[in-house]
């Protein structure tokens, strides 16, 4: 250091004494020559150069040296080619042609002839340079033993000792000594040192390996250890490090196979290139990777990069926005129809028929799915009651209109992406106007010529205030001029005169607000204008209040305040009357929170006594149930004692003497779905509330409406037999029902803190495995009252999805952190062995190598919510957070496979599952609140082309000959020519038969002639 130091601080002399030590010797040439010189007179031919790479695995060359052995035979020798294998030897011996090979049943014999001859042995093809042949022993040395046989045909009895020598491992373990210990005592009490000195140096030999497994009951022939040590390596001594083969023996054959192959790659397969790395795969999604199992076929990735054979059709939707819409949003068509709007649909429902038709683009679809984004709003228009307008919110607002009878859409109007939505529509009079609000903060009123789609007026601003602080617009049907708009502690009078500077149908629109005269302002959810000019409005306390001119001027108890609510911004607060509907000069109805239609008169210009009323329940249920709250009202046009009454249940009624539910809803965000394994038509649903709902997919209504007692469930699934129910609940309790044939409590039972997130029966069905928030696992033993099995904790966030293996014998579930953790449902022990072949029952987790592929460009792992795999295993849906349900092959592992696209919901989809028969799928929106029940249709294969057969056209006569309609051109030129046509045999064109015949088919081609 002080040479270093002075050197570096400019000391002359010591920097030259510096130099000069760096020079080399003056012999240091000749010193190493001769070295070279020893070395080529005396070669090392015991053993040849270890062939390429780092070794086995857990080699450390630094410490252990070279590598010798059979690590890398694996591979199986070529077909008509000698592989010669001796310690640290792997050849491939060129075989004289027409000569046996002189590999006998044991392996070779010591001279290198054959078994019983002395026939010199080819030199092996592989061999180094300057190497010796097979044929003789190395000068110098004794004459080796027979060599083991190939570690190939060695490996099955070589996994089995394995597989017995960590049995009596286990055996001989306690509780605070591991296998690992045990292993290590037994090879330091033969080495003679103790088990914590035994460092990458120590080594055993054969000899010393076989006497410490007779320690534990095993004889190991010198075959054995040969093939042992060939397999987990050895040096120039031939000994085999000792932690080496602890290591690799208590790490399992699995996990071994994994870790030895170091070569991982990076995504899933990608279409067109070979699909064969049999190795680890890391993908963003996944926190760890996956495998392709041992028996994969490359082919069925080719099968992963192309389209389904099957689609999907909307069959059904259960559900109305009864939650989000704030302005009226059913009514009845003119052919008695229902149009409302549910998710991201315009729905058209047909009473008699029990279906619904939609708009899908083309003539055969029956489903509006023109929007892309949540649907808030619907008007119908006044006259023809078939032209329907629908707006959205979202990135590309806009305004549909459509035909509610072909479902064709008549015109698009897009909204500028600053005004975020449209919350409410409302055709003018004529219907030849359209009048919208917006979601912006100033909610703006926009005027269209919607068949010409031009604004006739710039955007006035309403209302400041966050969305949704305008609920509606209304249009009054007597003054063309007029419209009024409410909402939050607020109403305000709109005049929309033609506008005499600009012209050409242009509108000048002007606002005056409301003078609450009797008290201070309140929330307006309602509004209808009357012949005599006066404006009815409804309000939250169940009040309908009378404006004169833009003063209120007295108000009306109409109907109780209903049950507490939130408004659209969260404020608590009463339903009150949201529905007031001008049924005609003399009649008005209303619909309340109480779950009552009220009829009153308003023959005198203003709002006169109540004429009649139609509770929607009836008497045996009032007090049993909560009414349902009107959200939307229309009356039929052909029976003025019949309604149609969407609730904020989402349920649509049909409100008359009898009242009933035509299409059933969910109160609450939906999480829970499950289909029936033993009756293909059942599934369940469950929302955020204390129902749950098993529906039947051939009537499309539900079979039975389960109260939980007050309990919110969150998850459910069905036994194998089908006959039981597990629900999974939000306080972290497991309640399972009986519901066939009766319903009836079988089990309550709460091992959770918090909700109960996933739900899934093992295939026998004596085992139920609960995940929860509380990011543990509960098995349930069925067969003895559903008593706790088991724990299985190692997920470090929430569980979200779990499979069991086919047998019964192991589960694997995912978390929000994107691990994979596998477990012992018996024990609840996490297996550590790799589940690469396990044959699962099912398949619903996000993460795994057949799943690695639904993953679609610019996602994440939170982007996609469910996943099932069809039961045939040919197909797997997918739902995810933009509104979507797709359909894949499976496996899906090619990166952004294809996928067949459905839209509707307009939240994220939160659940999809196949039917047990693969005849239809089920999806549920978590927001939307709707249930989307699917169609399978297989699309039929392409059938050839029929060739045209002429002699096949046969009459009452017989057989007549005809040329195809495409080649009468060909036919008649080739007659003008003078040659026969090209179907015509040599020798003229046969007819019915003789020359008759022959002269008419003349006649026939001359006549096209002349005509062409």
């Amino acid at each position: 250091m002080d040479r270093i130091l002075k050197a570096s601080y400019g000391d002359p002399q010591q920097r030259q004494a510096n130099l000069e030590a760096k020079q080399p010797h003056a012999n240091a040439a000749q010193v190493e020559q001769a070295w070279r010189e020893r070395r080529a007179a005396n070669p090392r031919a015991e053993l040849p150069t270890p062939p390429a790479g780092n070794g086995p695995f857990l080699w450390d060359p630094k410490n252990q040296g070279s590598a010798y052995g059979l690590y890398n035979a694996q591979r199986e020798p070529r077909r008509g080619v000698k592989v010669e294998i001796r310690p640290g030897v792997f050849h491939e011996v060129d075989e004289p042609r027409g000569r046996a090979p002189a590999m006998g049943a044991a392996g070779a014999s010591p001279g290198g002839g054959a078994a019983g001859g002395g026939a010199r042995r080819g030199r092996p093809t592989s061999a180094p340079p300057g190497a010796r042949g097979a044929g003789g022993p190395s000068p110098g040395r004794a004459s080796p033993g027979p060599p083991p046989r190939a570690v190939v045909e060695m490996l099955p009895e070589v996994a089995a000792l394995e597989e017995r020598m960590r049995g009596a491992l286990r055996r001989a373990a306690a509780v605070h000594i591991k296998e690992r210990t045990v292993l290590l005592q037994a090879f330091a009490a033969v080495l003679g040192k103790r088990h914590v000195e035994l460092g990458p140096r120590d080594k055993v030999t054969p000899d010393q390996f076989a006497a410490v497994w007779r320690r534990f009951g095993i004889s190991l022939s010198s075959a054995h250890c040969a093939a042992f040590f060939d397999k987990y390596g050895r040096d120039a001594r031939g000994c085999m490090p000792v932690l080496n083969f602890s290591d690799a023996l208590v790490m399992g054959a699995s996990r071994l196979d994994m870790a030895a192959n170091d070569t991982v790659q990076r995504g899933a397969y990608v279409a067109g290139q070979p699909a064969t790395h049999m190795g680890k795969i890391l993908y963003p999604e996944a926190k760890k990777g996956v495998w392709p199992p041992s028996n994969w076929d490359p082919r069925l990735a080719e099968r992963s990069a192309q389209l389904p054979d099957v689609r999907l059709s909307l069959e059904f939707v259960h559900g109305y926005d009864g939650h989000l819409a704030t302005s009226p949003n059913i009514f009845y068509t003119a052919s008695g129809e229902v149009v409302y709007n549910a998710a991201g649909l315009g729905v058209v429902y047909d009473k008699a028929s029990h279906s619904q038709r939609f708009f899908l683009g083309h003539d055969d679809d029956r489903f509006f799915l023109g929007h892309d984004d949540d649907v808030l709003c619907l008007a119908l228009h006044p006259l023809d009651r078939t032209t329907a307008a629908t707006g959205q919110l979202g990135a590309q607002p806009c305004v549909l209109v459509w035909d509610s009878v072909s479902c064709k859409q008549l015109a698009r109007i897009n909204v500028d992406p600053f005004y975020r939505g449209v919350q409410a529509l409302a055709f003018s009079p004529d219907g030849t106007r359209l009048a919208a609000i917006t979601t912006d903060n100033s909610h703006s009123l926009h005027v269209w010529d919607w068949m010409r789609r031009t604004p006739l007026c710039e955007p006035r601003k309403s209302q400041p205030g966050a969305p949704p602080a305008v609920y509606g617009v209304m249009w009054s049907r007597f003054e063309p001029e007029r419209l009024v708009t409410y909402g939050q502690n607020h109403i305000k009078f709109w005049k929309v005169p033609p506008d005499p500077r600009a012209g050409g149908g242009a509108l000048a629109p002007v606002s005056e607000a409301g003078v609450y005269a009797l008290g201070k302002t309140h929330t307006i959810t309602a509004a209808c204008f009357l012949r005599s000019g006066i404006v009815l409005s409804g309000n939250e306390a169940g009040c309908i209040g009378s404006w004169k001119g833009v003063r209120l001027m007295h108000e009306t108890q109409a109907h109780a305040p209903g049950p507490p609510t939130r408004r659209p911004d969260g404020t608590p607060t009463f339903g009150g009357v949201r529905c007031l509907v001008l049924q005609n000069e003399r009649t008005l109805l209303s619909g309340g929170a109480d779950g009552v239609v009220r009829v009153w008169d308003v023959s005198g210009g203003d709002l006169g006594p109540m004429l009649k009323q139609f509770p929607m329940l009836m008497p045996n249920q009032v007090g049993t149930q909560a009414p349902p709250a009107v959200r939307g009202l229309d009356c039929a046009p052909d029976n003025p004692e019949m309604f149609v009454a969407g609730v904020a249940s989402c349920d649509v009624w049909e409100v008359d003497k009898d009242p009933e539910v035509l299409v059933y809803g969910q109160q609450a965000d939906l999480y829970g779905l499950a289909t029936n394994p033993a009756f293909p038509h059942v599934y369940a649903t469950c929302c955020d509330s204390d129902k749950v709902t098993v529906w039947s997919s051939a009537t499309r209504k539900p079979v039975r409406i389960v109260s939980m007692g007050g309990l919110v469930a969150r998850s459910c699934a069905f036994s194998p037999d089908g006959q039981q129910l597990a629900v999974g609940c939000g306080n972290g309790g497991v309640k399972v029902l009986e519901f066939h044939p009766t319903v009836r409590q079988v089990w309550w039972g709460k091992t959770f803190g918090s909700s109960v997130d996933e739900l899934k029966y093992s295939p026998c069905g004596r085992f139920l495995a609960a995940g929860s928030h509380d990011q543990f696992i509960d098995i349930f033993d069925v067969s003895r009252a559903y008593a706790r099995v088991c724990r299985c904790v190692g997920h470090s966030s929430t569980v979200r999805h779990l499979d069991w293996a086919a047998d019964s014998s192991a589960i694997q579930s995912i978390d929000q952190a994107y691990e994979i953790l596998y477990f012992d449902p018996r024990t609840g022990k996490q297996l550590k062995a790799n589940q690469r072949d396990t044959l699962w029952a099912g398949w619903s987790c996000l993460l795994g190598f057949p799943v690695m592929g639904i993953w679609f460009p610019d996602s994440d792992g939170t982007d996609i919510n469910s996943v099932h795999a069809s039961p045939s295993g040919r197909y797997v849906l997918t739902a995810d957070d933009l509104g979507r349900v797709r359909l894949l092959n499976f496996p899906c592992v090619v990166q952004g496979a294809p996928a067949h696209v459905y839209r509707g919901h307009c939240s994220h989809v939160m659940n999809v599952r196949w039917g047990s028969d693969e005849t239809y799928a089920v999806s549920v929106g978590g927001k939307d609140r709707c249930v989307f029940q699917w169609r399978v249709v297989r699309q039929a294969p392409k059938q050839p082309q029929q060739m045209y057969v002429p002699w096949a056209q046969v009459d009452d006569k017989g057989l007549v000959w005809a040329e195809p309609p495409q080649q009468h051109q060909r036919a008649a030129a080739a007659a003008a020519r003078g040659s026969p046509g090209p179907l015509a045999p040599p020798g003229g064109t046969p007819g019915r038969g003789g020359a008759a015949g022959q002269a008419a088919a003349g006649q026939q081609r001359a006549g096209s002639a002349r005509r062409r």
